[in-house]
C-alpha cells in the first residue's frame, strides 16, 4: 500500500499512540464491508482497547451478511472538516472483523469494557486492526502516514 507522506514520518510507536489517543477520543465511525449484500458503509458506534482492537455494537443489518462471507473491513473515524475540505483529522482502520459469540468469554469481557449501557440484544464485532492510515491536518502541518502492527512489532 502506498501512502503519500506530507510531513516527516513519526516513529511507529509515536504514530500508534497518536492514533490510539484520537480513536479513544471518539465513539462514532463508518464501517465498510463487502460481500453478498454488496458494498456497505454503515454508521456505527465503537470503542477501542489499549491494543488498538476496536469493538462495534450493532443489532443487525446487511453488514453481518457481508461479514459472514468476508471478514476484511475498514472503519473510518474522523473529525468534520474545518474551514475547507483540507483541514481534517482522521484514521482509517483496516483489518479482520469477527462477530463475537454472545455466549463466549470474550463477549463477556468486551461487554464489561463497553463505556455505555447496553443490553444483550446487541452483537459485538471485534476489529483486529492490522494497519491504519492516519491524517492530521489540524494539529500538524500535513501528516498522512500508515501505521502497521507488523512494523510496530
Amino acid at each position: 500500500m502506498s501512502t503519500t507522506v506530507l510531513e516527516q514520518n513519526l516513529a511507529q510507536q509515536q504514530l500508534f499512540q497518536e492514533i490510539l489517543d484520537f480513536a479513544q477520543s471518539k465513539d462514532t465511525g463508518a464501517l465498510g464491508t463487502m460481500g453478498p449484500a454488496g458494498l456497505r458503509v454503515s454508521p456505527v458506534k465503537y470503542f477501542v482497547d489499549d491494543e488498538l482492537n476496536l469493538y462495534i455494537q450493532s443489532k443487525g443489518g446487511s453488514k453481518f451478511t457481508n461479514l459472514a462471507a468476508n471478514d476484511q473491513v475498514c472503519l473510518l473515524v474522523s473529525t468534520g472538516f474545518l474551514e475547507d475540505y483540507h483541514k481534517i483529522q482522521g484514521v482509517q482502520f483496516f483489518g479482520q472483523a469477527e462477530v463475537l459469540d454472545s455466549y463466549s468469554a470474550q463477549y463477556a469481557l468486551v461487554s464489561q469494557l463497553c463505556p455505555w449501557p447496553h443490553n444483550g440484544e446487541a452483537k459485538i464485532i471485534q476489529l483486529y486492526c492490522e494497519h491504519a492510515v492516519y491524517v492530521d491536518r489540524i494539529n500538524r502541518a500535513n501528516l498522512k502516514q500508515e501505521w502497521s502492527r507488523e512494523r510496530d512489532g
